[in-house]
C-alpha cells in the first residue's frame, strides 16, 4: 500500500487543526470562530468557512457529550456550562488519539482536580469526579464473583495477602455524593446544584459490579477501614493495625466483628484470590 500523497496528508492535518479550534465562550454560547482556521485550508476548500464551522461545533459537542455522560455527578454540581469549560481545557491538553471515544474520559478526574485550584468547593467537586470515574471503571468490568480460599490454605491465610477484585470498589465518602449520584435520573439540568452536606464522620461503601449496573452497599466504619487495610497488608498485619487504631473499650468485641466483616467481604466478592508470595520469599 502506497503512502498518501503529501498534499492530502497536509490537508488532513489542517482539517484536524480546524476541528480542534476551541469554541468561543465570550457571548455566553459556544460559537465557532472560522477566522482562526488555517488560511490554507480555507483557500483549499473554496472559502467554506461556514461548513467547516459545522464540523468544528460537532467535534466539540460530541466530546462534551461523552464527558458529560461519564461524569454526570460532576456536571450536576458544576452545571453544564462550567463543566464544558473544564472539559475543553482537558481536551486541549489531552486531545483524543484513538478512534474509540471510550478512551476520551481517561485521566479527566486528575486533570480536573488540579484545575480546580482554589475553587470554594474544590474538595467536594474533586471527590465527585473521582466517584464518577470509579463508577465508569466498575461498569467496564464483569460482575463480581464470590471467592473463598481453599480449606488447605486456611492455616497460612493470616500471613497472606488478599487480592482485590477489580469488580468491587471501596468508597470512603466525606460528602453525601453517592446518594446524589444514584438519584440522578431524567434530563440533565444545566444549572449547578448546591453541593451535598459534608458528613460529620467519613462513611464507607462497597460498590459492587453486578448484572445490569453497580450496587452500593453500606459498610460499618471499622469494616471499611479493615477492607482498606487488607488491600495493602497481610491479613495478620491488617487486623493488628485495626486493633491498634481502636479505642480500648472497643477492642473486646473486635474479634467477632472482624470475623463477620471478613466473611461478608468474601461473600460480596471483594477479593479474587489469595497471594502467598510473601511467605514464599520468606521461606527462600
Amino acid at each position: 500500500m502506497r503512502d498518501a500523497p503529501a498534499w492530502l496528508a497536509e490537508l488532513q492535518a489542517r482539517f484536524g487543526e480546524a476541528m480542534r479550534t476551541p469554541l468561543d465562550r465570550a457571548s455566553g454560547t459556544l460559537t465557532a470562530t472560522p477566522a482562526r482556521y488555517p488560511a490554507e485550508l480555507v483557500r483549499a476548500t473554496g472559502g467554506a468557512e461556514a461548513r467547516l464551522a459545522v464540523y468544528n461545533r460537532q467535534y466539540w459537542f460530541r466530546l462534551f457529550t461523552v464527558l458529560q455522560t461519564v461524569f454526570p455527578l460532576t456536571v450536576n454540581l458544576l452545571g453544564a456550562w462550567a463543566f464544558n469549560d473544564y472539559a475543553a481545557r482537558f481536551l486541549l491538553a489531552h486531545p483524543p488519539t484513538s478512534w474509540d471515544l471510550e478512551h476520551v474520559p481517561e485521566g479527566f478526574e486528575e486533570f480536573f482536580a488540579h484545575e480546580l485550584g482554589a475553587h470554594p468547593h474544590a474538595e467536594a467537586l474533586s471527590s465527585a469526579a473521582r466517584l464518577d470515574a470509579a463508577w465508569r471503571a466498575l461498569l467496564r468490568e464483569g460482575p463480581a464473583v464470590p471467592f473463598g480460599p481453599r480449606a488447605e490454605d486456611a492455616a497460612r491465610l493470616a500471613d497472606a495477602r488478599l487480592v482485590p477484585s477489580p469488580s468491587v470498589l471501596l468508597w470512603e465518602e466525606r460528602w453525601a455524593l453517592l446518594e446524589r449520584k444514584v438519584s440522578l435520573v431524567g434530563p440533565r439540568v444545566d444549572e449547578p446544584a448546591s453541593p451535598p452536606p459534608r458528613h460529620d464522620a467519613p462513611r464507607w461503601w462497597c460498590l459492587r459490579r453486578e448484572q445490569g449496573g453497580v450496587r452500593h452497599l453500606p459498610l460499618e466504619p471499622g469494616e471499611g477501614a479493615l477492607l482498606g487495610l487488607l488491600r495493602e497488608r497481610t491479613v495478620r498485619d491488617a487486623l493488628a493495625a485495626l486493633e491498634a487504631s481502636c479505642d480500648p473499650e472497643q477492642r473486646s468485641g473486635l474479634p467477632a466483628k472482624t470475623q463477620r466483616w471478613l466473611a461478608r467481604g468474601v461473600e460480596r466478592g471483594v477479593w479474587r484470590a489469595v497471594d502467598f508470595e510473601d511467605q514464599r520469599r520468606t521461606q527462600v
